[in-house]
């Protein structure tokens, strides 16, 4: 009984991580709809008290489509030695090497074009770090594993409608079921859009393990494993996920180090001043060595630099950069991150 326990609260807190950063315990990894197990994967196998990182990965899967953009982003670093973890939420507006093509230059069409592998080989490049193992699911499995624990109770703190990507949230504390618990980690309409947005998924992930660590989530346990085992894909072992689940009980609410990928933005506009990019340009003088300082207990500024955007000229072959933060208007920042939104995202009905 002990043992089933371990392995579902490692599946909850993983789940959990994933869509935010910040909870509880860390080792959710129970199970899923094509469960892995040792013998069946090239995944190296987990290593008695050594550091291990994993990416979290939540997609837009639409009905019939085989691949889908990553949505969110997260990269996980348990040190069960430490008995803490690092967690780095990764905008999915992020600069990556590779063809800029359609937007394919940004990290969450990865998944696109190679599925969670692509997705691990470039956020190595990112952060200068190798990762064993990925979990993804998609966000119906999201909306039923949330709906499995009967919701979580969170603060809503502004009004969130966008009634295209079915968000319609009014402020105030109440619990959430998986519909809006979806739409709440999926708003992005900030000042600051997804940077805004990847610190409501880290508020939103400790009020999930605020719910994972009550008495009465254990006889919800069942539930939450049938719905893991139908949504979850990773290339993490069976029996990894079991030596992962033991590391549990050293974790407790303060185990856990978060924050967003520092950065800034890179905006390109064309000669009449719209908007036709929009990047997160990640500051890898910090993200070489984030994890390690973040496992020592600290954070760095998210924000790095000033922003800057590029105006190509009437001939297409040259540009001029300004940069353009602290003086800009909060009329202009909302102007901007209102184009930001309307920029399309690659992965539907993209042909690789």
């Amino acid at each position: 009984m002990k043992l089933f326990i371990k392995r579902i609260f490692a599946l909850a807190v993983v789940f959990g991580l994933f869509f935010g950063v910040g909870c509880g315990i860390v080792d959710l990894f129970s199970p899923d709809v094509k469960t892995v197990t040792t013998d069946e994967t090239d995944a190296p196998p987990v290593e008695d008290g050594q550091r291990t990182n994993i990416l979290l990965l939540g997609v837009d899967a639409r009905k019939g489509e085989t691949i889908s953009r990553s949505d969110t982003i997260i990269l996980a670093s348990i040190d069960p030695k430490l008995n803490k973890a690092a967690v780095v939420s990764i905008p999915r507006d992020t600069k990556i090497s590779g063809s800029a093509s359609g937007g394919m230059d940004k990290i969450n069409a990865a998944n696109v074009i190679g599925g969670p592998e692509l997705s691990v080989e470039k956020v190595e490049e990112l952060m200068n770090e190798k990762i064993d193992y990925y979990i993804e699911i998609d966000f119906e499995g999201f909306k039923n594993i949330i709906d499995a624990m009967e919701g979580v109770t969170i603060n809503v703190d502004q009004r969130m409608y966008k009634p295209s990507e079915d968000i319609n949230l009014k402020p105030g504390l109440q619990t959430l079921d998986g519909r809006d618990a979806l739409a709440f980690v999926r708003f992005r309409d900030y000042p600051m859009g997804d940077i805004e947005r990847t610190a409501h998924q880290q508020e939103f992930i400790k009020a999930l393990g605020k719910e994972i660590l009550k008495p009465g989530t254990i006889v919800k346990l069942p539930s939450l494993v049938k719905e893991a085992r139908a949504n979850v894909k990773t290339n993490l072992g069976l029996k990894d996920m079991l030596k992962m689940a033991t590391w549990a009980p050293g974790f407790s609410s303060g185990s856990i180090v978060a924050q967003t990928l520092p950065g800034s933005f890179y905006d390109q506009r064309n000669s009449q001043g719209v908007l036709t990019a929009s990047y997160w340009v990640a500051d890898k003088s910090k993200t070489a060595t984030l994890l390690d300082t973040m496992l020592s207990g600290q954070t760095v500024a998210v924000v790095s630099g000033k922003s800057t955007t590029t105006v190509k000229n009437t001939t297409g072959t040259s540009t001029k950069t300004t940069n353009t933060t602290t003086t800009q208007t909060q009329a202009e920042i909302d102007q901007t991150n209102w184009e930001r939104s309307k920029l399309p995202s690659p992965g539907h009905g993209t042909k690789i």
